[in-house]
Order: C-alpha cells, then sequence, then structure tokens
C-alpha cells in the first residue's frame, strides 16, 4: 500500500475521531438515521455533498451506548494513528471481545490487521463487519485493498464495485477500481 494511502487513512480516522468526540453516545449500526442517509448518499451529484453525509455516517458508526466500548475505540484509533499497531490491536481485540454485535469494532480491527499485512484474519473481520452491516462501504473498500494486495484483481473489482455502488463518491475506490481493472486486462493478455 501506498504512503498516500496509508496517511489518508490515518487522517480520515484522526478526523472522525474528533468529530465523534463533540457528539453524544448512543447508536451503533442499527441506527434508523442510517437509512436516509444512505439515500442521501447513493443521490449525492457531488463529492462535497457525498461528503458531508459520508462523515455523519462515520460519526454514527463510530457511536457506542458503552462508555468502555467507546474508550477502547478511542485507544484503539489513536494508537493506529501513531502507528502503534501491536496496541491498536489489542485494543481492538478488546472491542470485538465485549462488544460482537458492533460493526465498527470489527472493522477497525481488519484495518489494523491489513496494516500488518494480515489480509486472511483482516478480510475475515470485513466478513464479520459486513455481516453486521451490510452497507460498509469502508469494509468493502478495504476487501478491495486486500484482494489487491492479493493480487486477485477479479475479487477487487466484486468488492470495490459493492463499495461504489453504496457510495458512488470515494476517489480512492474509483482510482483503485480503474487501477485493478487494467491490471486484470493485462494479466490476460
Amino acid at each position: 500500500m501506498n504512503r498516500f494511502l496509508l496517511n489518508s487513512i490515518f487522517c480520515f480516522s484522526l478526523a472522525t475521531v474528533l468529530l465523534v468526540m463533540g457528539s453524544s453516545i448512543m447508536a451503533v449500526q442499527n441506527d434508523p438515521r442510517l437509512d436516509l442517509l444512505f439515500k442521501n448518499l447513493k443521490a449525492s451529484v457531488s463529492f462535497q455533498k457525498a461528503s458531508s453525509v459520508e462523515i455523519q455516517i462515520w460519526k454514527i458508526w463510530m457511536e457506542h451506548r458503552n462508555p468502555r466500548a467507546q474508550s477502547l475505540m478511542f485507544l484503539g484509533i489513536g494508537a493506529m494513528n501513531n502507528q502503534q499497531l501491536g496496541k491498536a490491536l489489542a485494543h481492538f481485540n478488546q472491542l470485538t471481545e465485549i462488544e460482537p454485535e458492533f460493526a465498527e469494532g470489527w472493522n477497525k480491527r481488519a484495518t489494523v490487521l491489513y496494516l500488518m499485512g494480515r489480509f486472511n484474519e483482516s478480510e475475515e473481520d470485513i466478513l464479520r463487519t459486513l455481516k453486521l452491516e451490510p452497507k460498509h462501504f469502508g469494509a468493502l473498500s478495504g476487501q478491495g485493498m486486500i484482494r489487491m494486495a492479493l493480487k486477485d484483481w477479479s475479487g477487487a473489482i466484486t468488492a470495490l464495485e459493492a463499495g461504489l455502488r453504496i457510495h458512488p463518491h470515494m476517489p480512492g475506490v474509483i482510482r483503485n477500481l480503474e487501477y485493478v481493472r487494467k491490471k486484470q486486462k493485462e494479466s490476460m493478455t
């Protein structure tokens, strides 16, 4: 994975934490606000409008009623942003143990495992995330990146396209999809 993409993930995670810290902690992936937000996301005609909706979705996904779960989320993200991946993994391990139905706990753990190069474990957590939150465009994007790392061009295309059907304005995913399609064509010649 290139440095720009890693830095983007870390910066986005940090920005998301800051946004969530200012909100009330009450929701999870089944929050009723998500239905309208996903409709608005899909109907967005510009990157700017989609970004505003995306931020609201991430904010909801990261909220949790359990103060311990919320604390572990913040600690894990902080460790991940400081590139302390072992520490981040420990926090997300605890989070998934105490709140196994919290999709974002699995997604964050999948991200750390990906950054550690543990692709199979990361994909297992992505599948768990998607079982809990089928519209998790971040998890689908992550699955696409795993498939890219494994040079499974067809699998990457499937995952990235699925993510774009939910959130059509993800520039990094659009670029990755173009790259993967090119690599798939090259592999066929």
